[in-house]
């Protein structure tokens, strides 16, 4: 399997890496307190001291690799060493009871570690070979097998690998879940900022057109672009570009309406979406985003401003890139006009200012 570099904008505990290791960690405990539990049954119930020694040298094992992976953080080696763990502690179990009792169901242990741990190719040609050498050992010693009916020992294999089987099953089922709704957050979020990227928002864009449509309700759009910014990147450097873009989206999530949708539509632009609203209402909006970012403190105490180009849904346009269009001629016009202001595309092609000449500024 393999693994992502963490990035310097994701937090810590997410990502492949993060739910792999828990993953391991997991299975770490559960193996040591099984084979401690189990041990401790053969001496107390069926007073078996070989076997529960053979359990309580998994334990200990078990322990030194997790001791080991908490130290080291080597992920592939501590993986291999719980699978070797097992598979000596499962064959030796198997070669100990002849293979009676039903102790050979415990083989059945070790493809979800091994699958887990080692991923999908070296877990399947290990566990064939442990297979393939049980089914051989059991064949072989299957003339001396003498008839029996079931005993408590058999009962209680039976029941202890179903257990052991449940817990590492949930346990993955569980991580699997939340990598999916992690890898689906991932897909439709833009990395630097954390708001919707551009592939969700051209299929938010088209959700709430078609909304629209059924409704009849206005909907508006606000295409907004950061004044100078390129300025910003060749004075400041590119690292200092990218924090002043987390910052503004930090402004405009925190002055939003709950009901409108942002996101980052490429370089320095923001796309924010605004459901059932016309564009008096979407013009105040920018209003006060206009004016929140005026008393914002960003990075190295630059003053930043936005301009903004407002465009509303009218029953005449059937598709997303008319408004798109209609919302970028704005932004142009408000950019042409000095910036730090907003511009309304009007139906018939031409535009109104939304703002005073002076902007937002106070």
């Amino acid at each position: 399997m393999a693994f992502l570099p963490h990035s310097h904008h994701r937090p810590a505990n997410v990502g492949p890496v993060h739910h792999q290791t828990r993953l391991v960690y997991a299975i770490l405990i559960i193996m040591a307190l099984y084979f401690t539990v189990i041990g401790s049954i053969n001496v107390f119930v069926f007073a078996s001291y070989k076997v529960a020694a053979l359990d309580y040298t998994g334990t200990v094992g078990v322990a030194l690799a997790l001791l080991y992976f908490h130290r080291s953080g080597h992920l592939l080696i501590a993986s291999w060493l719980v699978v070797v763990v097992l598979i000596g502690v499962l064959l030796s179990f198997i070669h100990m009871a002849e293979g009676r009792n039903y102790s050979i169901i415990w083989v059945t242990i070790l493809p979800p570690v091994a699958f887990f741990l080692l991923g999908r190719r070296a877990g399947a040609w290990l566990t064939g070979l442990v297979f393939s050498y049980v089914i051989g050992f059991v064949y072989l010693r299957l003339p001396d097998w003498p008839q029996t009916a079931v005993t408590l020992g058999a009962w209680l294999n039976i029941v202890e690998v179903l257990l052991a089987h449940w817990f590492l099953f949930r346990l993955y089922e569980r991580s699997r879940a939340e990598a999916f709704a992690e890898l689906e957050h991932l897909s439709v979020t833009d990395k630097l900022t954390g708001l919707s990227n551009r592939s969700h928002l051209d299929t938010l864009l088209q959700q709430e057109i078609e909304r629209h449509r059924r409704s009849g309700k206005p909907m508006t759009l606000v295409l907004c672009d950061i004044d100078f910014f390129k300025r910003i990147n060749d004075e400041h450097g590119h690292l200092t570009g990218d924090k002043i873009l987390q910052e503004v989206a930090e402004v405009l999530t925190r002055n939003m309406r709950a009901s409108d949708l942002c996101g980052r539509w490429g370089g320095e632009e923001f796309l924010i979406i605004c459901p059932d609203t016309a564009s008096d209402s979407a013009a105040a909006i920018t209003t006060k985003l206009g004016a929140a970012l005026a008393k914002a403190p960003f990075s190295l105490g630059l003053r930043v401003s936005l301009s903004f180009g407002i465009a509303c849904q009218d029953n005449s346009e059937q598709q997303s890139d008319q408004l798109l269009r209609r919302a970028d001629d704005a932004l142009y016009e408000a950019k042409r006009r000095g910036r730090d202001r907003a511009v309304i595309a009007t139906s018939n092609s031409t535009y109104e200012p939304a703002l005073t000449p002076q902007g937002f500024c106070p």
